[in-house]
């Protein structure tokens, strides 16, 4: 009883660099109980009192990695390791990982929120955060892989990415169309996930004009090894391994997974025909991560990639891709200066086909066949150093994507083959700047601006600019309230995809447009945070204006047959409400997420677009999670995700029906041995993806079972 009186004391400590010298303006948080948090002095000093030990604490600074301590005495003297250069830097003030965060509205997921979501592939992971959604509803499992773009805040008024997906500072996002290759990463490699919704231009650049998503992958520090296998309806199966460790200063940790699914037919029943056939799916994918600590700094090498076959829903619709990214970095600290450097390069082949179905779905005849071989080359530079109560950032960045688009016409009666190849270039530089200061401990003031240069689409094409800025703040009113508020400029540059290839969809082509203007927009948001021990409310406003949007715009419509062409609609307004909650007991969490838009083409040049609703956005987007602690370790998951109608074309003609998904999850675990069950869209509901104008559904109920073996 004395030993246990004389531990619950006071906590202090000094947080530093690994150069010895004081990093102020730490934030230094007790894990599970978010109201025991301090800041750090200039001279990194904190206390937190009444405090019963041994306990965990996450120290989080500007520039440096979060870290997770285990303290049993005090006082203690922590060390904080330079961030290595990702271009997914967010100077603020620093936070530990939280559902969402009162400085920045980062949302973050650890890798037990993702394991207790019934879900396969990260993507349908994310569908907890709401308005988090691909391209038509649409799920990477299954899914044509240019449909994979991320839209958030309402900002998608077609199939290219407003959001940037990063891992280990790369982007996931392809070079050719922007859009997602999410089949290259095992999901067995993801350590956490944080979701910043809204612009951050300042700090990743072009495609970020609705927000960024960091995939956090495993590094080695603890050793792990893990086998998983899981079966499923629709003859899917899927296996999975993961391991690694440290040995001295290396660390290693490598994933790979395999994927093979029957698939389903996405068709509606009533419009199907003998061409119809399932969107069957084999992917295999890897990736490998090692971290050596020298006296000089930390050196870090990564890799992942894979190949993919897919059905697109008829017998001779198909696509295939294959590719990988390596990463080489360094990060060191110099006389208080933290310098890092990333080079990564990157490949991507894909091939699709497209086929002229009779309106009997009889028979179909293939059109043309596409190719694109694509290459990016990336580097970063980035230099931080910190200052009286806050710390600056320098980064310069340059990236090369080349592409040979091809486009095969088969030979006919009358006719001979021909191949048509054009080589694409995308050069893009930029040099940015970040500051955050923090006048007191509890208000955190954050700027940034950066300026791009880019030469596309050919070699010899002439420069374009663009110049983005972002203000933050971010005020602690007490340990139960807080308040942020933020304004930015941003701008996304038309992709190869959008400037030089066209595509068809069902009965619906849309062409490609070379003459596009980028897209620029203007955004402000506000929130107020409001935290107790176990309940926490997160509300969010915000406005933004992007103007010369790019969407498919409907030339012309005979019969089924329509024609788009990418062009520069006008302005799109998205304002909306962001609410975000979790309430927790011993056993039991709930958390709940909505979004509420308010999305318009305004100042069209078109008078048919004038007023209309933006295509893809639903008006309503709600996410709710619960789990639940039973007894012998089984724990019960619940997700239901509800998005109202949206609809599929500019012209507002294709509404897609609102839907409800329930998922369901229990899973248990004994020693090294772990199963789990899980039964997706419990009620078979039928889920709208796309009017072409025939209607694509999504996956009907399906039920999962699964094996683990090993620890992680």
């Amino acid at each position: 009883m004395i030993a246990a009186l004389a531990l619950a004391a006071l906590l202090s400590g000094t947080v530093q660099s690994s150069d010895g010298k004081p990093i102020g303006m730490a934030t230094v948080t007790v894990v599970d109980r978010a109201a025991a948090s301090t800041t750090a002095d200039a001279s990194g000093k904190f206390n937190i009192d009444n405090l019963t030990l041994p306990i965990d604490i996450d120290v989080a600074a500007p520039g440096f990695r979060t870290a997770r301590v285990h303290v049993a005495g005090s006082p203690i003297v922590i060390t904080l390791v330079p961030q290595a250069v990702t271009e997914s830097v967010v100077v603020t003030g620093g936070a530990a990982p939280a559902w969402r965060d009162a400085a920045t509205g980062t949302t973050t997921l650890s890798r037990d929120d993702l394991d207790r979501v019934p879900a396969m592939t990260p993507d349908e992971s994310l569908r907890v955060v709401s308005g988090f959604s691909l391209f038509r509803r649409s799920s990477s499992r299954a899914s044509n892989p240019t449909t994979h773009g991320v839209t958030m805040r309402g900002l998608s008024a077609s199939g290219s990415s407003r959001a940037l997906i990063m891992l280990d500072g790369v982007p996931l996002n392809e070079g050719f169309g922007g859009w997602v290759t999410w089949e290259r990463l095992p999901a067995g490699a993801i350590d956490q996930v944080s979701i910043q919704r809204g612009p951050a231009g300042d700090v990743f650049g072009s495609d970020a004009l609705g927000g960024v998503v960091r995939l956090v992958p495993f590094g080695g520090a603890r050793a792990s090894a893990q086998v998983t296998g899981e079966t499923a309806s629709l003859n899917t199966r899927t296996l999975g391994v993961s391991g690694g460790g440290p040995a001295g200063r290396v660390a290693l940790f490598g994933a790979a997974n395999w994927f093979d699914s029957n698939g389903f037919v996405p068709l509606e029943p009533v419009s199907r025909g003998v061409v119809d056939a399932a969107m069957d799916t084999t992917w295999t994918n890897g990736y490998g991560r090692g971290a050596v600590n020298t006296s000089a700094g930390r050196f870090t090498f990564s890799g992942w990639g894979g190949r993919d076959n897919r059905g697109n829903g008829t017998v001779l619709q198909r696509n295939r891709s294959h590719g990988g990214t390596g990463t080489a970095s360094f990060e060191g600290v110099a006389g208080g200066t933290t310098m890092a450097v990333r080079v990564s390069r990157g490949s991507n082949w894909y091939e699709q086909t497209f086929t002229a179905v009779v309106a009997s779905r009889a028979t179909e005849r293939l059109t043309s066949t596409q190719q694109i071989d694509t290459d990016m080359t990336r580097a970063v530079a980035e230099v931080s150093r910190a200052i009286p109560r806050g710390q600056i950032m320098a980064r310069a960045s340059l990236s090369r994507t080349a592409s040979a688009f091809s486009t095969i016409i088969p030979a006919t009666t009358t006719v001979a083959s021909t191949t048509t190849t054009r080589d694409l270039r995308d050069d893009n530089q930029s040099l940015s700047a970040q500051a955050a200061i923090a006048p007191v401990a509890a208000l955190t003031l954050t700027a940034g601006v950066r300026h791009e240069w880019r030469y596309a689409p050919l070699a010899d094409s002439t420069s374009k600019e663009a110049t983005v800025v972002r203000g933050t703040a971010a005020w602690r009113l007490n340990d139960t309230i807080s308040v942020r508020g933020a304004a930015a400029t941003s701008h996304r540059w038309p992709t190869l995809n959008e400037l030089a290839r066209d595509f068809a969809a069902g009965s619906t082509t849309t062409q490609a447009n070379a003459n596009l203007l980028p897209e620029r927009a203007r955004s402000l948001e506000g929130g107020m945070d409001l935290t107790s021990h176990r309940q926490k409310l997160t509300v969010t406003v915000f406005r933004s204006v992007v103007h010369d949007a790019i969407a498919n715009v409907t030339l012309s419509q005979v019969g089924s047959t329509i024609v788009r062409q990418r062009r520069n609609a006008g302005d799109a307004h998205s304002a909306g409400v962001e609410i975000d909650g979790e309430v927790s007991a011993s056993i039991v969490r709930l958390r709940a997420s909505m979004t509420f838009l308010d999305a318009h083409f305004r100042n069209s040049q078109e008078a048919a677009l004038e007023g209309n609703w933006l295509p893809q956005v639903p008006k309503t987007s709600i996410a709710v999670t619960g789990d639940v602690l039973l007894p012998r370790q089984h724990v019960a998951s619940i997700v239901i995700h509800n998005v109202s109608t949206q609809f599929d074309d500019d012209r507002n003609a294709f509404q897609l029906a609102g839907a409800t998904q329930v998922d369901l999850r229990l899973a248990a675990r004994w020693r090294l041995i772990g199963w789990q069950l899980s039964v997706e869209n419990v009620g078979d509901a039928r889920l709208e993806t796309g009017k072409t104008p025939l209607v694509a559904l999504a996956q009907g109920r399906a039920v999962r079972f699964g094996l683990t073996l090993g620890m992680r």
